[in-house]
């Protein structure tokens, strides 16, 4: 997988490999929804459901998932998602897009305070960059390599868009998803501080992880490059010779 590097690339590389051929990956579409309103409630539901109570305490988390998912536009959308498949059913998902449409949905918005107490994790993310804004795979298949072959997909998205880096927010005390992150290549960027509030199930405040990705365009061109450094060296060496 381009950009992930030592050890750690490694494995989830052969993990990608392994699992690309048990479960195929593939956009999501419109019949899908149910499912992937699930897994995407699966991933972030405890902090949208933070929000939601601050509205309306009766409306589940996973309805307006299910509303977002079903949109044909918007961060959430469908089209916004990848899912991995296991005969015929959906195991994972991964939800990603362009950093700067969050931005772009959110320039007008009126928060509710409980958005308002949140921004500071917004305000960490890098315009620039592809967002992975969750991932998420159903328990039964928990490390099987599914959650390391969405992510691969996902770079591997962000390489062919031409994007310069991956980016996604972890919750600071979410330790597994951590080590997960900083062994598929990621470092910690940026750390927002949140404040604490009885209903928000998260200590510590919100990271940036990052990623750097290195363009198909990019790749071409250090290959050309050093098919030509390596043909200068050859013909150096029979002149000499």
């Amino acid at each position: 997988m381009t950009g992930v590097g030592g050890s750690g690339g490694t494995r989830i590389a052969t993990e990608k490999a392994f699992a690309k051929r048990r479960f195929p990956i593939r956009r999501a579409n419109s019949g899908d929804i149910r499912q992937t309103a699930k897994l995407a409630n699966m991933a972030g539901g405890d902090t949208l459901s933070f929000i939601l109570r601050g509205i309306d305490p009766s409306v589940r988390a996973v309805r307006t998932y299910r509303e977002m998912v079903a949109a044909p536009t918007g961060v959430y959308s469908y089209r916004n998602c990848l899912v991995a498949v296991s005969r015929g059913v959906i195991v994972g998902l991964a939800n990603a897009f362009p950093a700067q449409l969050i931005e772009s949905e959110t320039a007008d918005a009126a928060l509710t305070a409980r958005e308002e107490l949140l921004r500071p994790r917004t305000e960490l993310n890098d315009p620039t960059s592809f967002l992975l804004n969750n991932i998420a795979v159903v328990r039964s298949h928990h490390r099987l390599g599914v959650g390391a072959a969405l992510l691969a997909a996902v770079v591997d998205e962000a390489k062919q868009r031409s994007f310069p880096s991956v980016t996604l927010h972890v919750w600071a005390d979410n330790a597994e998803a951590i080590s997960f992150y900083l062994a598929a290549g990621f470092t910690k960027v940026r750390h927002a501080e949140i404040p604490s509030h009885p209903d928000l199930p998260h200590t510590g405040g919100s990271l940036l992880m990052m990623l750097p990705v290195v363009s198909e365009r990019d790749e071409s061109v250090r290959q050309r490059l050093a098919t030509e450094s390596q043909d200068s060296a050859d013909e150096r060496a029979s002149t000499s010779a």
